[in-house]
């Protein structure tokens, strides 16, 4: 249990230190924009790594790519509806809902011994077409909607993705071998991730302190939003796929790349906003936590009482 409950403990550190430290938020300003090239570098990690051939699209994954597409518009739609006075509730519903499928999805998959290319694909389909989707999204969801902002919504997307998965391909066409060089780096991966939570609990807590009037009651609402969603985007995932995908479709949905739509918050909605996807960190990954405790008890349970049986 200590392992599985590892990964959402260490999210406290980065976090709490951040807090400690505000005066590291201008790692995210110029001329350094730190959050920005480290999610550079973990979408070419995560790209290094995918295997086409593993891609095989099925109905499930279409669906899983609409409910993810509902799941940013329908809250956003609805908090817009009933907090028309604090658009913040609706705009953080929006980008917590939206945010496409986890590069780690598939290895948590693989944990609870479910389908590794089911999960693959889904991490595919959703973070292509969520892309896509943002550009168009964004401008409504943030009141700008200017062909100007539509296209710095889309550059900003090449940027983050679509350079480092070109570069990505490349690397690989040139050397094959560099496909295993994520499964070597997970440690360096993983402190990238840490540092960049590190930063932007920096600068939620510069937020709070240059506006010392936010209340905290607005914060829990944040969080309660971001905790409703996670456990939504897990059920539906499961409900509305076929029994035999139920564990892997709940997964796709349920764990996000967060990174991204954190990065793209801070750049076009703000902190405040951005506290949303940061609570979803802490919810998906204790769930997480939960499933491959529980897997690993079930497990260990059956392998005791098969001696007996035997007997």
């Amino acid at each position: 249990m200590l392992k599985a409950l590892l990964r959402p403990a260490m999210i406290f550190i980065p976090f709490l230190l951040g807090i400690c430290f505000p005066q590291a938020h201008v790692l995210n300003e110029t001329p350094f924009y730190i959050v920005k090239w480290f999610l550079c570098t973990m979408v070419f990690m995560a790209c290094l790594q995918l295997d086409f051939k593993q891609l095989k699209p099925r109905k499930e994954h279409v669906i899983i790519l609409l409910l993810n597409l509902a799941m940013g518009i329908v809250p956003y739609l609805l908090l817009k509806f009933f907090f028309p006075a604090q658009p913040v509730y609706a705009v953080t519903a929006f980008f917590v809902g939206i945010t496409p499928t986890a590069t780690a999805a598939p290895v948590v998959v693989s944990f609870l011994n479910g389908r590794t290319g089911f999960a693959l694909t889904g991490f595919t389909i959703t973070n292509l077409f969520i892309a896509l989707a943002l550009i168009f999204l964004l401008p409504m969801v943030t009141g700008t909607v200017t062909f100007d902002f539509a296209f710095n919504v889309a550059r900003t997307l090449v940027q983050v993705i679509g350079i480092p998965f070109l570069i990505a391909m490349a690397v690989r066409k040139i050397f094959p071998e560099a496909k295993n060089l994520p499964k070597k780096c997970k440690l360096f991966t993983f402190s990238l991730w840490s540092f960049c939570l590190f930063i932007l609990a920096a600068i939620a807590r510069n937020h709070f302190m240059e506006n010392p009037g936010e209340s905290v009651g607005k914060v829990l609402l944040i969080g309660l939003i971001s905790l409703v969603i996670c456990a939504c985007n897990f059920f539906f995932g499961r409900i509305f796929s076929r029994k035999k995908f139920a564990r892997e479709s709940s997964q796709i949905l349920g764990q996000k790349n967060t990174t991204l739509t954190l990065y793209l918050a801070l750049h076009y909605a703000g902190p405040l906003v951005a506290l949303g996807t940061i609570f979803y960190i802490l919810w998906h990954n204790t769930w997480n936590a939960w499933q491959m405790y529980d897997y690993d008890k079930r497990k260990l349970l059956k392998k005791s009482s098969s001696p007996r049986q035997e007997k």
